[in-house]
């Protein structure tokens, strides 16, 4: 019985390796191997309510809400993860969006409600400059980001004052999926030391090496899972 549990535990996450071998054909396979939980992990708290799978409609006015008219869906919001990425018990959603047309100034005006962030960049500290400064990492015209509102209370991201919100490059790469961090933590063999990783994580890739997108407490950041192939640049 045990042993048929952990193979149905195991299984989700294999199927995401395996696609990504597909995908890099000879290049190498990504090599996942279990590995259990960091002592001392901190689980994040349950979600008070269990929300119904969200519509068009809603992510619609979330992004809406968050972003006002300055983003629109890249490729469909068909592609719309949930999951608690913060770790604060409350449902938030990510996104792909690009820019809107003639909206480039307002997207990088320091005094907008969103931070603009590189998941790439791992020297970036805290939440960015000061309100009404400029960030360092701007959103150019070709951009596709992640669009990230984090939930408020027990109606999460769709209530109303769920108005904290972050624009991510570099974390929309394939297979692009919302996993729980129990799932994470079985196969990662080390986590960045700074990362207090207690929300939900988001399976993407980096050009074509496997990883993953996870809040750092300050902000959104990729770490790559274990692949024997050389990491490519996006």
């Amino acid at each position: 019985m045990r042993a048929a549990r952990a193979a149905g535990a195991i299984l989700p996450f294999a199927a995401i390796a395996f696609a990504f071998a597909a995908r890099r054909g000879r290049g190498g396979a990504a090599e996942l191997e279990p590995h259990p939980p960091r002592p001392g992990a901190v689980s994040p708290p349950p979600f008070a309510v269990k929300l119904p799978p969200p519509t068009r409609d809603d992510v619609e006015e979330g992004l809406r809400r968050a972003f006002g008219e300055t983003v629109h869906p890249a490729g469909g919001l068909s592609r719309s993860l949930v999951g608690d990425f913060n770790g604060d018990g409350s449902e938030d959603v990510a996104v792909p969006v690009s820019p809107a047309a003639g909206r480039l100034e307002e997207l990088n005006d320091g005094l907008a409600n969103w931070r603009i962030q590189d998941a790439l960049d791992q020297a970036a500290p805290g939440h960015g400059p000061p309100k009404g400064e400029r960030s360092a990492v701007t959103v150019e015209p070709q951009d596709v980001l992640l669009a990230v509102v984090h939930g408020y209370g027990v109606r999460g991201w769709r209530d109303e004052r769920a108005r904290q919100c972050y624009l991510v490059r570099h974390a929309t790469g394939a297979p692009l999926e919302a996993r729980p961090r129990s799932d994470l933590l079985r196969y990662v063999r080390r986590v960045p030391d700074d990362a207090r990783l207690t929300g939900d994580v988001i399976l993407a890739s980096a050009g074509r090496r496997p990883g993953f997108v996870y809040w750092t407490g300050a902000r959104y950041s990729w770490h790559p899972l274990p692949s024997r192939a050389q990491p490519i640049a996006p």
